[in-house]
C-alpha cells in the first residue's frame, strides 16, 4: 500500500492534472526551508501534501511557473515548481523528481504520516519503507495484542502477531487510529481506517 503510484512527467502542465488524478492528498502541516527563484530564503508550513507535490500558505509574493528548491522536515531536499497561485497566501507546488525519487517520497510520507498516530517504533535501519515497527492493537472486551507493522497506508494497515487476532468486522483501535478489522492475512489481519463513521482519517 502506498500513498501514490510513480507516474512520468512528460510536462508541468500535465503532471498538475495527473497528479491530481492520481495522487491522493492529506492534510499534513510540517515545516519547509526553501528558496525562491530568485535565490531568497523562506519558511513555511504546508497545508496539504502528497507524492507529486503539496500546497503551502506563504506571506510573499510568488509567481506561477517560479522555480523552488524545498527542505521538507523528514523529507529532504526536493526540487518544485509553482503551478497554481491559489490566494494572496496560497501556492500549489509540484515535485519535479524523477518516478524513482518520487517513489521514495511516497513511502516517506506514508511512514511519517502514520507513525505518531499510530504509535509506531522504528525497529528498521537505513532507508524507510511502509511496515516495520511495533503497535499495540486493541479490539473487544479490552483485549491488547503485540502486532508486527506488514504494510501501512494513509487508509489502513496490514499487521501480523501471535495473538488472538480480532474477527472480521471488530472495532481495532491502533495508538490514535481507529478502524475494523476487514481481512486476514498469513499470519495476522488488515484494519481498514476508512469502515467507520466519524474516524480521524487525516
Amino acid at each position: 500500500m502506498q500513498l501514490a503510484q510513480a507516474v512520468e512527467k512528460p510536462s508541468i502542465r500535465r503532471t498538475e492534472g495527473h497528479d491530481r488524478r492520481k495522487h491522493r492528498r492529506v492534510m499534513w502541516s510540517v515545516r519547509v526551508r526553501g528558496l525562491t527563484g530568485d535565490g531568497e530564503e523562506f519558511t513555511c508550513t504546508t497545508v496539504d501534501v502528497c507524492a507529486g507535490g503539496l500546497r503551502i500558505n506563504l506571506a510573499r509574493s510568488l509567481r506561477k511557473d517560479e522555480n523552488l528548491v524545498l527542505y521538507i522536515d523528514g523529507i529532504g531536499r526536493v526540487e518544485g515548481v509553482v503551478v497554481r497561485v491559489l490566494s494572496e497566501i496560497g501556492y500549489a507546488v509540484a515535485f519535479k523528481v524523477p518516478p524513482r525519487k518520487r517513489d521514495k517520497i511516497s513511502d516517506q510520507l506514508t511512514w511519517l504520516i502514520n507513525k505518531d498516530r499510530l504509535g509506531l517504533t522504528d525497529d528498521r535501519e537505513g532507508e524507510r519503507r511502509p511496515g516495520g515497527g511495533q503497535v499495540i492493537a486493541k479490539y473487544g472486551n479490552g483485549v491488547s495484542i503485540a502486532c508486527a507493522v506488514a504494510d501501512v497506508s494513509i487508509f489502513g494497515v496490514a499487521l501480523r502477531t501471535a495473538g488472538p487476532r480480532p474477527m472480521i468486522g471488530d472495532h481495532v483501535q491502533i495508538g490514535e487510529r481507529s478502524g475494523a478489522c476487514v481481512r486476514y492475512i498469513e499470519g495476522g489481519f488488515a484494519v481498514d481506517f476508512r469502515t467507520l463513521h466519524g474516524n480521524d482519517n487525516p
